[in-house]
């Protein structure tokens, strides 16, 4: 293997490495714990989901799952690798065509050596795997089954070379059965993107005039990528975000406020996130508003993790994070777009968490989980099941001014209806109106509510005996769904300074 492509590999197993000094082979399925902490937003928990424990049907002890392509609420298809050696190749996967129930494992035939970094399946039939030369030499690149994985065969067209020191297939995507793309690092000064209509029979590799050239030393990241309709982005090791929006013929490219190894997760053509999957020590993320054209740092509040990320379809801002590595296992989720985050507490029991490694989910909060399995049949994969009906839930933004703004946004996936929202004063010198309460009949699920209070008053903390004025907003709803928020502020007549 070529230094730069060695060095590349290296820092991904790495990550690895840190995961699996952690490594806890799971046990049975834990009870969920339906107890939960108010955010700084004041989102409170949802109502309960469920995460079920599932068997890979790996026969070989301590196969990881690290990447999963959710077809929908019953296929999916998952790679494995190997986590006593990590380092080394493995052409194991398992798919499910009855939403888990039983999940079959099989390896892929002819792919000696290979490694894994990304699949792509479209139906229970038809998958596409990435794969790279984690012996250092042999074949690599995209492999095709047509059969549901009786037999899988390379598509040469897409010449990303083993002999090269630089080619290295990062990731694959499919539109639908003949439309697909697929990428690797720089090679011959700009990175190896190829795309085709016929499923993959001929690749053709986009001209490096439609591509923004890469920076030194940058190159793209093993399944960082993600796509919508018919826009792809994908990360980079430099904490670029390169995007194209006619299924990869022509790329534009952002700088991210990440640093390096980002993963991009978009709900929308314009809302998304971006997180850092690098060694650090907490889960870094940036947003943006605009596609991807300009990104801001995420100041989160609760547990987020930092080996996979995903946004919930159908949800108005959910994304849900996991991590495996030492002292950042489990999974959480977040309803306002990643500002906030709750733990799955079932993740938490025990004396040790346990380790996910690759999430993805369709629609009606079905999804699964990648961990670690202890035998063929216990463990490995863990389902997430919507087991509660619908119901709202809320955030609360304040802003202050002339007088006091106030946002109430319904980020569950129900309506809120006859919504009461209490506005309460306390402390300052003088407050003219300390209470106010104002209603509203309908909050659609991903509606919002706001409204401006005139406050008069004198609220400036200059004595002991008339501290800063406190400011708390609780919300109600006939579905039994509250959220309250408090914050701290400076009034002085009519101008209000949040504290």
């Amino acid at each position: 293997m070529k230094s730069l492509k060695k060095a590349k590999y290296l820092l991904k197993a790495a990550v690895i490495i840190v995961i699996l000094m952690a490594f806890v082979m799971p046990g049975t399925a834990i009870t969920p714990n339906t107890s939960f902490m108010n955010t700084s937003h004041g989102v409170k928990p949802l109502a309960r989901a469920e995460w079920i424990e599932q068997a890979s049907g790996f026969p070989t002890p301590s196969r990881g799952i690290d990447f999963i392509s959710v077809v929908d609420e019953n296929i999916a298809w998952a790679e494995g690798y190997d986590g006593q050696i990590p380092f080394g190749p493995c052409q194991d996967y398992t798919k499910t065509i009855d939403g888990g129930a039983t999940w079959t494992a099989n390896t892929i035939a002819g792919a000696d050596g290979l490694r894994f970094t990304m699949l792509s399946a479209i139906d229970v039939n038809t998958c596409w795997a990435c794969m790279f030369a984690a012996a250092g030499t042999g074949p690599q690149g995209i492999w095709y089954t047509a059969d549901g994985g009786s037999t899988w065969v390379q598509q040469t067209t897409a010449a990303f070379d083993p002999s090269s020191s630089v080619s290295f297939p990062d990731c694959v995507h499919f539109f639908n059965a003949n439309v697909g793309w697929c990428m690797g690092d720089p090679r011959d000064g700009y990175f190896e993107i190829y795309t085709t209509n016929n499923s993959g029979t001929n690749w053709e590799r986009v001209p490096s005039a439609n591509i923004p050239a890469p920076l030194s030393g940058e190159f793209g990241v093993m399944g960082y990528s993600t796509s919508l309709g018919d826009t792809i982005w994908y990360g980079t090791n430099l904490g670029r975000v390169y995007k194209s929006i006619d299924r990869g013929h022509h790329w534009t490219v952002a700088q991210t406020t990440n640093p390096a190894y980002i993963k991009p997760a978009f709900r929308d053509a314009d809302h998304g996130l971006v997180i850092d999957l690098n060694l650090a020590a907490a889960a870094i993320l940036s947003e943006t508003s605009d596609g991807g054209a300009t990104w801001t740092d995420v100041p989160f509040t609760g547990p987020c993790y930092d080996s996979d990320l995903c946004y919930v379809p159908g949800t108005t801002n959910m994304y849900i994070s996991v991590g495996g590595a030492s002292g950042m296992s489990g999974a959480s989720y977040s309803l306002d777009g990643g500002h906030s985050w709750t733990d799955y507490s079932e993740f938490q029991g025990g004396p040790n968490p346990i380790q996910l490694l690759a999430v993805a989910f369709t629609a009606n909060k079905i999804g699964w989980a990648g961990s670690f399995n202890v035998d063929e049949t216990t463990g490995g994969v863990w389902k997430h099941v919507q087991t509660e009906v619908p119901k709202p839930q809320f955030t609360i933004d304040i802003t202050g001014g002339k007088g006091l703004i106030v946002n109430v946004k319904n980020v569950g996936d129900g309506n809120a209806t006859n919504v009461n929202c209490i506005i309460g004063i306390t402390g300052g010198l003088w407050i003219k109106q300390r209470d106010f309460t104002e209603t509203e009949s309908l909050i659609a699920t991903g509606g919002n509510f706001s409204f401006t209070e005139k406050v008069m008053g004198i609220g400036l903390g200059l004595l002991k005996s008339k501290p800063v004025p406190s400011i708390t907003i609780t919300v109600t709803c006939s579905e039994n769904v509250s959220a309250t928020r408090t914050v701290n502020a400076k009034i002085f007549l009519s101008k209000v300074t949040l504290q």
